[in-house]
């Protein structure tokens, strides 16, 4: 039968099983660590059993310097200051265990809300405050999804870890006083660093939970914002994002394409510039209601550069070829220019996401750039067949695309996209 930590506080070794992973975790000496996992993780279902038979994997116990966190296969283990850093770091691996578990799932780092039936997701940004404004849209009265980690079907659904969200201490003084107010009278576990904040009711979705994606938010956390703004996106902006930002570290870059180019073709993504983050999430959440989100051609924050995995190798460069602006310019459009094989291309409205397939490198081409690569696919061209191509297809004049092919062509060249011709 299922205990809880405190029927468990006489005994010294418990082991902790989970829906999804099993028999995950022990815990020697430490009852309080159990009590602050179960408050972290109120929507995924924790048993608590007295320790026996086959061993988890991982462990923590507890000795007169304090916690201790390890895994069996690995020497070395890590000091926890506290019950609640213990849950965070937990946290994060149980997730992993989770994903690594549902070979069908995207693990996302983003913060996930419900509003009017669909999730808006806010990619991982630095410090553009996705778990604060996760928060400000419980205490809004959003069911939120997590703060951290989302599951994503290859259907555009979104998948529940049960996971409460994590505010980082002290609250900056920007905070209103009702989002003071609401973080502490839900509190869950906390440290100097810290503070889970437990949903009331239904306010948390549960573990396995599922709701289709609606929209993709991008933040843009600004001090000096008087009012809260949303702006409309270009689809790769959101695509991006979520590229540079996915758990699956080691997923192939076609398995991220495959889940993330159907969603980013029929959600939009839009931008949230905001100061005070309950405001925030009250302006976005009617935005996204009244639809009322104006399109702003040339709103963007992202400059993240290309995926590369951990293993990739340097892709070619011509080298001293480019080493002078005006030699490089004039050799770019006397050379013609034939694309390298093995690239595949992945279209999103104006934009062109093409992959490395040899090293898996990621390269995001605007609409102009996505004209040059498909009349490179038809036929060899030279840089100056580019540049009158290209001045016919936008109407304008030879002189004003001339410095940008060249510059186009090096960089593709660079990235080992396309090659000398024979």
């Amino acid at each position: 039968m299922s205990l809880s930590a405190f029927d468990l506080l006489d005994n010294n070794v418990v082991d902790i099983s989970l829906p999804g992973i099993g028999d995950c975790l022990r815990v020697e000496h430490a009852p309080e660590v159990v009590e602050a996992l179960e408050q972290a993780m109120p929507g995924w279902p924790i048993t608590v059993t007295a320790a026996q038979g086959k061993i988890p994997q991982r462990y923590i116990y507890q000795d007169t310097e304090g916690l201790w966190q390890g895994a069996y296969n690995i020497d070395r283990e890590y000091h926890l200051p506290s019950p609640a850093s213990a849950a965070c770091s937990l946290v994060g691996d149980l997730i992993s265990q989770r994903l690594a578990g549902a070979p069908e799932l995207l693990g996302l780092h983003c913060g996930s809300v419900e509003i009017n039936g669909q999730l808006v997701l806010f990619p991982e940004s630095s410090k553009a405050g996705k778990s604060t404004l996760t928060v400000a849209f419980s205490a809004a009265g959003y069911r939120v999804f997590g703060d951290d980690v989302l599951g994503l079907t290859a259907q555009g659904e979104g998948v529940a870890m049960g996971v409460a969200p994590r505010l980082r201490l002290p609250l900056p003084e920007s905070f209103s006083a009702e989002l003071v107010d609401y973080a502490t009278r839900f509190a869950g576990p906390e440290d100097e660093r810290y503070r889970f904040v437990i949903p009331p009711k239904n306010g948390l979705a549960q573990y396995n939970d599922s709701s289709s994606v609606g929209a993709i938010v991008l933040l843009d956390r600004d001090a000096g914002a008087t009012s809260p703004e949303v702006v409309t996106l270009s689809p790769g902006e959101g695509l991006l994002q979520l590229l540079c930002q996915n758990f699956a570290h080691d997923a192939a870059s076609e398995t991220l394409f495959d889940h993330l180019l159907p969603l980013m073709q029929n959600v939009p993504c839009l931008l949230l510039r905001y100061s005070e983050p309950l405001a925030g999430a009250r302006y976005l959440a009617n935005a996204i209601k009244e639809k009322a989100t104006p399109n702003t051609s040339q709103a963007s924050l992202l400059s993240a550069p290309a995926r590369y995995p951990t293993d990739a190798q340097p892709v070619p460069t011509l080298g001293p070829l480019f080493s002078e602006d005006k030699k490089a310019q004039q050799y770019a459009l006397q050379s013609q220019w034939t694309p390298q094989q093995g690239i595949s291309s992945y279209p999103l409205g104006e934009e062109l996401f093409l992959i490395h397939n040899s090293t898996g490198a990621i390269h995001r081409l605007n609409s102009s750039g996505k004209v040059v690569w498909l009349l490179l696919q038809q036929s060899t061209l030279s840089g100056h067949a580019l540049t009158h191509l290209i001045a016919d297809y936008f109407h304008v004049s030879v002189n004003d695309v001339t410095h940008d092919i060249s510059a186009l062509i090096r960089v593709l060249a660079d990235a080992g996209l396309i090659n000398l011709a024979p």
